[in-house]
């Protein structure tokens, strides 16, 4: 995989846009067309040291963020926009004027979950208002292809600070994910004016950057960033959508000894209603913080982007820690109580989940065996691999909760 020399288009437009690529080299493979960054030859990244530096003016913003040019040159307020704040279509669509396409406009391995599918119907619908007012003021034959290309990209590559802004940080995304292994992380430079990626640890000459994209289940990696497979720390099983439908659950499964429900569902249903709204209070509160204020525009701002979070977020979930959903626990510890004060209410709670995860485990129409045989086997085709890889992570999951002592 040969490094991309100077003249390269896009080493040239990153050059062209005051993206400092001193220490590193962008690698190649022009058959399969994968990218990759690497610390360049004979030089040696310390701890904490910048790796590469992208100046905002060079990013495209996601949401509605101040980047790129002073002047957006096909923003004339026709597709609902200002010329302070940009939205992602308006920018997506000043960057593609400006810039010639590059190659590697292959979508990667897409499996089907019904959250993930949920989500794109969800966000399909939006975007579609969108490219047709686009393809209205625009029109171009190839436009559609090249907006739903463009949008990909800045979905599942966008960097995000700490204040929730999101934006597209040119060769950040080329930059790879590892779960357990990064040795590099994004930051805002000490000046205020770029986006840095900083070393981890001692880096050498040759070697790849990685960066851990984000600590989150292996469906959302899917959906926003177009790719599933390894090991994943931080993945977890959804046991129901809801704690509503947790505790429907919980009223069906506890019955009296003559198989009668004995919890009022209605008033389960409310109990759930209750905590998920103190929930979503916590998660508000935590997001007008990080926006830096209380005032009304920040409230607002919270609001649409709390929205936005708990769209792609799972209902009581598991995970390879023993972090149980803390709404989860006290609310079958509190249904405990009211219908079994005799009874270790932490003790029936575990019980519950491992019932759950059992249920699951056999709901599933392959077994742990017949999985690791597909997957071994030599003629299984490289996406049936990944899904049934997928699986595989999933059921070694439910079977560790299954295991957990009280």
């Amino acid at each position: 995989m040969p490094a991309l020399s100077n003249d390269h288009p896009l080493v040239a437009f990153a050059s062209s846009f005051g993206i400092e690529l001193n220490d590193v080299e962008i690698y190649e493979d022009e058959r399969t067309n994968d990218r990759s960054v690497r610390v360049r030859e004979g030089s040696t990244l310390k701890t904490n040291s910048v790796a590469l530096r992208v100046p905002f003016s060079a990013c495209v913003g996601t949401s509605g963020l101040r980047c790129g040019k002073n002047v957006c040159p096909l923003d004339d307020g026709a597709v609902g926009s200002s010329r302070e704040f940009y939205t992602a279509s308006d920018r997506l669509a000043a960057t593609l004027a400006a810039t010639r396409a590059e190659n590697g406009t292959h979508e990667a391995y897409c499996l089907g979950f019904v959250r993930a599918i949920a989500n794109c119907a969800k966000t399909k619908s939006r975007d579609d208002e969108v490219e047709r007012r686009l393809l209205e003021k625009y029109g171009a034959e190839s436009w559609a292809k090249h907006f739903a290309w463009a949008r990909a990209c800045v979905r599942s590559r966008a960097v995000g600070l700490e204040h929730g802004e999101s934006f597209l940080a040119p060769v950040l995304d080329m930059v790879n994910h590892s779960h357990t292994a990064a040795n590099v992380k994004w930051d805002p430079s000490d000046d205020g004016d770029a986006v840095v990626l900083r070393a981890l640890r001692t880096i050498e000459s040759g070697e790849e950057l990685l960066t851990q994209y984000a600590c989150e289940p292996a469906e959302s990696f899917l959906l926003h960033m177009g790719f599933v497979g390894g090991m994943n720390p931080y993945d977890r099983v959804e046991l129901w959508t809801s704690l509503e439908a947790a505790a429907d659950w919980f009223a069906e499964t506890f019955k009296s000894e003559r198989g009668e429900v004995v919890l009022d569902k209605a008033a389960g249903r409310q109990v759930a209603m209750e905590l998920e709204a103190q929930q979503r209070a916590r998660e508000r509160a935590s997001i007008v913080g990080l926006a830096g204020g209380a005032d009304a525009v920040a409230d607002e701002s919270a609001e649409i982007r709390l929205r936005e979070v708990q769209s792609t977020l799972m209902g009581p979930s598991v995970g390879w820690k023993t972090d149980y959903d803390e709404a989860l626990w006290l609310m079958f510890r509190h249904f405990t109580k009211a219908l079994m004060p005799d009874e270790n209410a932490d003790h029936i709670v575990l019980h519950a989940i491992k019932k759950r995860c059992e249920e699951m485990l056999m709901s599933m129409r392959t077994t742990i065996e017949e999985d690791e045989k597909l997957f071994s086997a030599e003629d299984t085709p490289p996406r049936l691999r990944l899904a049934v890889e997928f699986r595989l992570y999933k059921k070694c999951l439910l079977v560790k909760h299954l295991r957990e002592s009280s």
